[in-house]
C-alpha cells in the first residue's frame, strides 16, 4: 500500500470516528429525553481496484428502534386511551346514579313513595298522609327529571370532546405532513433525518391515542394512515376531519357524524368501525350508545311507572256466534274506553298447540303504519297498528284485516268487541282477550289515576302515544305529578265524600307486587328474553346495571393500562440509550481516533521526510 493510500484509510477512519463519537456524545446527552432513540453510525468498506487499496465510507445516522414492538406499543396505547376516556364519563354517570342504599337514588325514594303510599292507605283522610304522599312523588319525579337532564348534559359534553379531539388530530396530521416534507428534504440532500424520525414517531404515537389507525411506509418510506374501513388520513397530504357540533344535542336526537375531507376534495364518513379504539372512538361510543341506552332505561322506568298507576285493564269474557251449537267461540271485551293513542288490545290463542299474540296499539297518525315489532317489549309479539278515532266498523275492519282468516271478529256500536274461531278440532283457541286504556282525567270512575303525567304543552297525560318520535323518548326529563292532583291532594284516597284506602293501595301494588314486561332497549334484559319485574324491581335494575358498567369500565382501564404498561417498557427497552454502553464505547472511539490521528501523523513523518531526501 502506497503512502496515498495509507491516508487515504485513515483519513476515513478518522472520519468515521468522529461521526461516531458525535453520536455516542449525543446518545449520551439525550439519554432521558423521552421519545429520544438509541443512535448509531457504521461504516463501510470501499476496495479501490486500480489501486489495490481500502477506505471506510461513513455511512447515515440509524435508529435502533423494534417496529413491531413499536406496533404492538401503539395498539395497547389506542386502547388504552379509549378505555381511560370511557371510563371518566362512566365514573360521572356512576356517581350521579349512587348506590341502591344511597337516600337520594331513585329505588330509595320510590320506597319512600311506596311507604307514603302505606300510611295513607292506614288513614285516607288524613290530610298530613296525603301530602307526604304527594311529596314523595315529586322528589321521586324530580330526582327522575335531573338524572336525565344530567345525561343530555354529559352527551352535550361528549359532543363538545369530539369537537376538540378532532382539532387535535386536524393539527398532528398537519405536523406529519411538514415532518415528512422536511425528512424527505434532507434524505435528498444526503442528510441524515433520525432526529427528525423521532418527532415523527411522537405524533403518530398522540395520532394511535386518539384513533385507531392503520400505519405504513410504502418502499420509499412515504408514510401512508388510513383508518380501519380504508378512509385515508394521510398520503403525500394530510386529509382534513369535519365535525359540525351540537350545542342542543338531546334525547331522541343524533350528533352529528366525523367525516374525513381528502386533499382531493372527496369526502368520507367515518364508520363505528373505525372508532373501536383511541380516545375519540370511546366519545363517539358515549354520546351514540352509552348515554342514549342510559336515557332509554330512565325513559322506561318513567312511562312504565306513569302507566302502571294510570292505565285500566279490562278482561275478556266467554263468548260465541250466538247459535244454540256455536260454532265458533272466543272471547269478547269492552272497548269503548279505547281512546288515547298508545291503549292496546291484546290476543293470545293456540294453534295446534303453539301459543301466539297479537297487540294492537291504538294511533292517530296512519302514516306509522305499519308499526315495528318493536313497539312492544316482548319480542314473539305480533304488532299491528289501529287508527283511532274509529267507529265499530272501522274498528272492527281493521282488526279484522289483520287477523285475516281463521277468526271471526265483530264490534257492535257499543264497542264491545267479539274475536271467536271455528270450534272444529285442531285449529284457532282463543286464550286471553284484553283492552288496556290510559285514564286522562281524575275523575274517580276507577282506583287507577293519572298521577304522573307529561309536563309538555302544560302538562298532558302520558298514554305511551307513538306520534311525534313517541312520547316516551324524553319522558325522564318531562314527569312530573298531575297538577290535579298536587292542587288536591285528597285525590289520592278517592272523592272528598267517599275516601278510602282502595285507591292508595292499588298504587302500591302497581309499584311493588305488579309485574311488567321492560323494553330490552333500557339494556336490562334482552330481545327473546325481557326483563320482568315490578316497577320497584326495576328501579333498582337501573342502579345494579349502571354498577355493573361502571365495574367493567374501571377492569377495562386497569386491565388495558397494565397491558400499555408492558408494552410502553418493552418498547422503550428496545431503543433506549444504555448510558454505561455508550461511556465504554466514547472510551474504545477516543482510542480509535487517538490510533487514525497517531498513522496520520506518521504519515506525515513519512512524507517529510521523503521531501527532504
Amino acid at each position: 500500500m502506497g503512502l496515498g493510500a495509507a491516508l487515504n484509510a485513515a483519513m476515513s477512519g478518522l472520519s468515521l470516528t468522529k461521526a461516531q463519537l458525535a453520536v455516542s456524545s449525543r446518545n449520551i446527552a439525550n439519554a432521558n429525553v423521552d421519545g429520544y432513540t438509541l443512535k448509531t453510525i457504521v461504516g463501510s468498506e470501499v476496495h479501490n481496484s486500480s489501486t489495490s487499496s481500502s477506505s471506510v465510507l461513513t455511512n447515515q445516522v440509524m435508529r435502533q428502534i423494534d417496529t413491531e414492538l413499536q406496533a404492538s406499543y401503539w395498539e395497547s396505547m389506542s386502547d388504552s386511551a379509549y378505555a381511560t376516556q370511557y371510563n371518566d364519563f362512566i365514573k360521572r354517570l356512576d356517581q350521579m346514579f349512587g348506590k341502591v342504599g344511597d337516600a337520594s337514588s331513585i329505588p330509595s325514594l320510590m320506597n319512600d313513595f311506596t311507604n307514603a303510599l302505606t300510611s295513607l292507605a292506614t288513614d285516607p283522610s288524613s290530610q298530613s298522609a296525603q301530602n307526604v304522599a304527594v311529596t314523595a312523588a315529586e322528589e321521586l319525579a324530580r330526582s327522575i327529571n335531573g338524572t336525565a337532564n344530567q345525561v343530555q348534559s354529559m352527551r352535550r359534553d361528549t359532543d363538545a370532546a369530539i369537537a376538540d379531539e378532532v382539532t387535535q388530530v386536524n393539527s398532528i396530521l398537519k405536523e406529519i405532513e411538514g415532518l415528512e416534507a422536511s425528512i424527505l428534504t434532507e434524505r435528498s440532500a444526503g442528510r441524515e433525518t433520525a432526529h427528525l424520525q423521532d418527532q415523527m414517531d411522537r405524533q403518530l404515537e398522540a395520532l394511535t391515542e386518539k384513533m385507531d389507525v392503520e400505519i405504513r411506509q410504502d418502499d420509499e418510506g412515504t408514510l401512508r394512515i388510513s383508518t380501519k374501513s380504508g378512509a385515508t388520513l394521510y398520503n403525500h397530504q394530510a386529509s382534513e376531519l369535519q365535525f359540525t357540533r351540537s350545542p342542543t344535542i338531546g334525547y331522541g336526537v343524533e350528533g352529528n357524524p366525523i367525516e374525513v375531507r381528502s386533499a382531493s376534495g372527496s369526502v368520507m364518513e367515518l364508520t363505528p368501525s373505525d372508532m373501536k379504539s383511541g380516545s375519540l372512538g370511546a366519545l363517539m361510543e358515549l354520546r351514540d350508545n352509552t348515554l342514549p341506552e342510559t336515557q332509554a332505561r330512565l325513559d322506561e322506568l318513567a312511562s312504565q311507572m306513569a302507566l302502571a298507576l294510570s292505565q285500566q285493564t279490562s278482561e275478556g269474557s266467554e263468548a260465541d256466534n250466538g247459535a244454540n251449537l256455536p260454532a265458533a267461540t272466543g272471547l269478547g271485551v269492552d272497548t269503548s274506553n279505547l281512546n288515547s293513542s298508545g291503549d292496546t288490545i291484546e290476543l293470545e290463542f293456540d294453534v295446534n298447540g303453539e301459543s301466539r299474540k297479537v297487540t294492537f296499539v291504538a294511533v292517530t297518525d296512519p302514516s306509522l303504519l305499519p308499526l315495528s315489532s318493536n313497539v312492544t317489549a316482548d319480542a314473539n309479539d305480533i304488532v299491528h297498528g289501529i287508527v283511532i278515532p274509529a267507529d265499530s266498523a272501522s274498528l272492527q275492519s281493521q282488526i279484522s284485516n289483520a287477523l285475516g282468516t281463521g277468526f271471526e271478529v265483530s264490534v257492535d256500536a257499543a264497542g264491545d268487541l267479539k274475536v271467536l274461531a271455528p270450534t272444529s278440532p285442531g285449529t284457532i283457541e282463543i286464550t286471553r282477550l284484553t283492552a288496556k286504556n290510559t285514564r286522562t282525567v281524575t275523575a274517580a270512575d276507577g282506583s287507577e289515576i293519572p298521577l304522573f303525567v307529561d309536563s309538555k304543552d302544560g302538562g298532558i297525560p302520558y298514554t305511551g302515544a307513538l306520534e311525534e318520535g313517541g312520547q316516551k323518548t324524553g319522558f325522564a326529563q318531562r314527569i312530573v305529578v298531575n297538577k290535579a292532583v298536587v292542587d288536591d291532594p285528597s285525590l289520592l284516597a278517592g272523592e272528598a265524600d267517599a275516601q278510602s284506602s282502595e285507591r292508595a293501595n292499588l298504587l302500591k301494588d302497581r309499584l311493588t307486587q305488579t309485574e311488567f314486561t321492560f323494553a330490552p332497549s333500557s339494556g336490562i334484559g334482552a330481545k327473546n328474553a325481557p326483563y320482568v319485574g315490578t316497577i320497584s324491581d326495576f328501579g333498582i335494575e337501573t342502579i345494579v346495571k349502571q354498577s355493573q358498567i361502571a365495574s367493567a369500565a374501571n377492569s377495562a382501564e386497569t386491565n388495558t393500562g397494565a397491558v400499555t404498561s408492558m408494552a410502553k417498557n418493552a418498547y422503550e427497552n428496545s431503543y433506549k440509550v444504555d448510558v454505561d454502553e455508550e461511556l465504554v464505547k466514547l472510551t474504545e472511539l477516543q482510542n480509535a481516533y487517538a490510533a487514525n490521528a497517531r498513522v496520520l501523523s506518521v504519515i506525515d513523518e513519512m512524507y517529510d521526510t521523503l521531501f527532504n531526501i
